[in-house]
């Protein structure tokens, strides 16, 4: 199977990311951060990485394919312990820089000629969700998928992109029910409600994906470039300074007695960080008052 899991060699320098050549213009991008994929400082240091070799003309990059090389976890949600693994270059300290630098992050996603296309196989929750939602087209494994934005049900709220993108994708009743939901859904509801393009059979979906890459990245890159351009005109993505705003707004939320209750109640239930397997493949039922 020809993917960015098949090999370890990479063109850029980070221990979670992996970055190679699929064709001329294609690149695959594999995050591999074993146990649960979450966001944490190596994780987004290497999609900087991949964001400053994309932005290189030399480098030709037309299409970037995200996948990830944990089948059960796409992405889990930031990393809540924290830590300062970024690396020479591409430092990222604790999770509020993280958060602080990503709506600057999500932007350039959706407004950068290049192409960018999420198989999503597993789970991909919080901020990988918002990661995902954040990329040009979305192709879901039909066997294998969950997505969820769990914020609500753990007394928080989805800033950062989560609710901009669910709306934007979904249409409000439908964001609405996956927002205040609070709970995974399965990737054909996912491609009901518009939030992956297709839910594929899992044998299929990477040679799906890497085929549609490769095919848009032989074409000419002010075509695609056009294309992107022009369809982000006609259908604005949220700016910066809007997903800083509900960032901010989740800021503020976390903070009060309410929220805070819920996090000890839930921490509680959870067995304290870091969650165990069992919890991260459940995530959302912690949500549930016993």
């Amino acid at each position: 199977m020809e993917n960015g899991a098949a090999s370890k060699d990479s063109l850029i320098k980070n221990a979670a990311v992996r970055l190679r050549e699929i064709s001329p213009g294609c690149f695959g991008v594999v995050i591999d951060n074993p146990p649960f994929n979450l966001i944490d400082s190596q994780v987004f240091a290497g999609l900087k990485a991949v964001r400053s070799f994309a932005e290189e003309s030399a480098n030709d990059v037309r299409v970037l394919v995200f996948e990830s090389a944990n089948p059960e976890f796409f992405g889990a949600h930031l990393d809540l312990m924290g830590g300062d693994q970024g690396g020479p270059g591409h430092e990222v300290n604790e999770p509020m820089e993280i958060i602080q630098e990503w709506p600057a992050f999500s932007y350039w996603l959706g407004t950068t000629p290049v192409v960018s296309i999420a198989i999503l196989r597993g789970r991909a929750r919080g901020f990988a969700f918002a990661f995902a939602a954040a990329t040009d087209m979305r192709f879901a494994s039909k066997q294998n998928t969950r997505l969820c934005l769990p914020e609500v049900g753990f007394g928080a709220f989805p800033g950062g992109g989560g609710i901009e993108w669910a709306q934007l994708h979904a249409g409000r009743a439908r964001a609405m029910e996956f927002l205040l939901g609070s709970d995974d859904l399965d990737g054909d509801t996912a491609e009901l409600y518009g939030l992956v393009n297709r839910s594929i059979d899992d044998a299929e979906l990477d040679e799906f994906a890497y085929r549609l890459g490769r095919r848009i990245a032989s074409f000419t890159p002010a075509s695609i470039a056009a294309v992107k351009s022009g369809l982000t005109k006609l259908q604005p993505i949220p700016l910066p300074e809007e997903m800083a705003g509900t960032l901010a707004v989740a800021g503020a939320l976390q903070s009060s007695d309410a929220a805070q209750a819920v996090a000890i109640r839930i921490m509680t239930k959870a067995g304290g960080l870091p969650f165990s397997r069992a919890v991260e493949l459940d995530l959302p039922r912690l949500c549930d008052v016993d």
